[in-house]
């Protein structure tokens, strides 16, 4: 009996922290509402847990990632305070035109994201450029936050060698499978082209659909910058930090581990940035100093990194509580009963919508399930590639930190946006997931 009020406990939990984010609850306060239900329910020492599984779970992630988060950020924040992002943005908006800006958007955005912008990241330096297209073509900006989803995490996560926490997690030596960031190439590339023409056929239709429906652009967020006409730099010299950023993954991965890849590729990148674009950063005319933006920009990744590191506090308390185990013990039944390719994609799946991160649920998978799994004849990089893919499935539901933070700078509501997000970053990586195995199964890696 005990151990079913723990797994409904464990629900009833879910469903809170899932309900709470769509209203606008902080998520850091939800997880922690959410967390006393797990405790309650499954009869686990109350400020222990907070204390120790809550708490240990919290800084181990922000240990592990937050010099990622943070010059990602920084990164970013160069490549705003010098105009490049919005010059590589602005170039490719004007070769697509106000009627396909909604694609436009969702190239410029995976663009960005495998040149190193992290998704908490990348809506600063899209939708400045986006806004005022989608102003002209009175399209509502509740299309927004999934496109800038959708890109940046469904769509970047398929490509080989993408420059993610998310990517890079499973390369790491304690989980054994001797893997790098560019595993299973043509299954990645086929998915993302899949993924890319159904996203760009979606949000097309879309767009046409809601202005006719009369619900069009409306002015809100923080569209009060857009009036502001300033001079960029030239497309080449705003493009070649992004690239930097990708060559430089491909010509490292055989020397160093993966994250360090892209820490270092970041920091060569953001040197790059002030040595092309020198009088944005020194001398009289200086818009911001190399300190003051590099500060700005890996301060800013800080609200990100515990907003998701709150929810992986969660996670740890799901972990500890006996109700977990029943979760645990399903999977395990599934990697020995179904072929494994679909029974760890169930697997990832689960956890990344009980967490609400992609990168958390995988690395909760990593940690208590990915040894069921090395002994069952898998294909390494095909399972790394797959994984990869997989765990961006239930992720993006209402809690999620990124798809929050996105809807409060495009100025949108959680409500209005999610029609939108749920098709494009839920039904879509579980459609990519499956189109993956069945590449798997015929032998297309």
């Amino acid at each position: 009996m005990s151990g079913a009020i723990g797994v409904i406990g464990l629900l009833l939990a879910i469903a809170c922290l899932i309900v709470l984010s769509y209203k606008g609850v902080n998520a850091f306060v939800a997880s922690m509402i959410s967390s006393v239900i797990v405790i309650v329910t499954n009869l686990l020492p109350f400020w222990g847990t907070f204390s120790g599984a809550y708490a240990s779970s919290m800084m181990s992630f922000v240990g592990s990632y937050f010099l990622l988060f943070g010059l990602a950020a920084a990164y970013g924040e160069f490549m705003k305070v010098s105009g490049s992002a919005e010059s590589v943005a602005s170039t490719l908006f004007k070769l697509f035109g106000v009627r396909w800006a909604p694609l436009a958007c969702l190239l410029v955005t995976l663009l960005m994201a495998m040149g190193g912008i992290s998704a908490f990241v990348i809506v600063f330096a899209v939708y400045p450029v986006a806004a005022p297209l989608f102003r002209k073509a009175n399209i509502t900006k509740e299309l927004m936050p999934g496109i800038f989803l959708c890109a940046s995490v469904t769509l970047c996560l398929c490509l080989p060698g993408n420059p993610t926490s998310t990517n890079a997690l499973l390369t790491r030596p304690e989980y054994g499978l001797g893997v790098n960031a560019y595993s299973a190439p043509t299954m990645g590339i086929i998915a993302c082209i899949v993924g890319t023409v159904i996203a760009g056929a979606y949000v097309t239709i879309q767009a046409k659909r809601q202005t006719a429906k009369g619900n069009g652009y409306v002015v809100s967020g923080t569209d009060s910058l857009e009036a502001a006409e300033k001079a960029l730099p030239p497309f080449w010299s705003s493009i070649l930090p992004l690239v930097v950023v990708i060559v430089m993954m491909f010509a490292l991965k055989d020397i160093m581990g993966t994250v360090d890849c892209i820490n270092t590729s970041l920091c060569v990148a953001m040197i790059l940035v002030v040595l092309l674009n020198l009088k944005k950063f020194f001398g009289a005319t200086k818009e911001s100093g190399v300190v003051k933006t590099f500060t700005t920009g890996f301060w800013s990744s800080f609200t990100a990194l515990f907003l998701t590191a709150g929810v992986m506090g969660f996670g740890g308390v799901v972990q500890a509580a006996p109700g977990f185990q029943y979760f645990v013990d399903f999977a395990n039944s599934l990697s020995h009963t179904f072929n494994p390719y679909v029974s760890a994609s169930v697997a990832v799946n689960v956890v990344a919508g009980i967490t609400g991160t992609a990168l958390g649920g995988l690395q909760i998978f990593a940690d208590t399930l990915l040894p069921n799994y090395m002994d069952l004849g898998i294909n390494p990089a095909a399972f790394h590639r797959l994984m990869t893919i997989a765990c961006c499935g239930l992720d993006t539901l209402p809690h999620c930190a990124t798809f929050i933070t996105m809807c409060s700078v495009c100025g949108v509501s959680v409500k209005g946006s999610y029609r939108h997000v749920f098709p494009m970053t839920v039904l879509m990586p579980i459609f990519l997931t499956i189109l993956c195995i069945i590449m798997i199964m015929v032998g297309i890696i």
